[in-house]
């Protein structure tokens, strides 16, 4: 939900800037050269936004996993004895 509320958003400001160039930039190759660059920003954009929708989903069901809820406690608790006096070794 959130991804598609930022692709929305991510069209609507790079329509705005088209929009802006073609109002006010009236040198044809200029203008062109403007928008392509617009377009290559949106490409990079809602691909970032991609990435991190993908690496928001897998963070979440690695972290969600009862497992790693398991092996963080235990991890955490090796360390704690480790550092505690009296207890290395243990």
């Amino acid at each position: 939900m959130i991804k598609t509320m930022l692709l929305s958003t991510i069209d609507t400001v790079q329509t705005g800037k088209k929009i802006f160039v073609d109002t006010f930039v009236k040198h044809e190759d200029l203008a062109k050269s403007m928008n392509s660059f617009v377009d290559q920003q949106t490409e990079y954009t809602k691909q970032t936004v991609d990435n991190f929708s993908k690496f928001g989903t897998e963070l979440y069901s690695i972290v969600a996993n009862k497992n790693f809820v398991k092996d963080l406690a235990v991890s955490a608790k090796e360390y704690v004895d480790f550092w505690t006096p009296g207890k290395k070794g243990k």
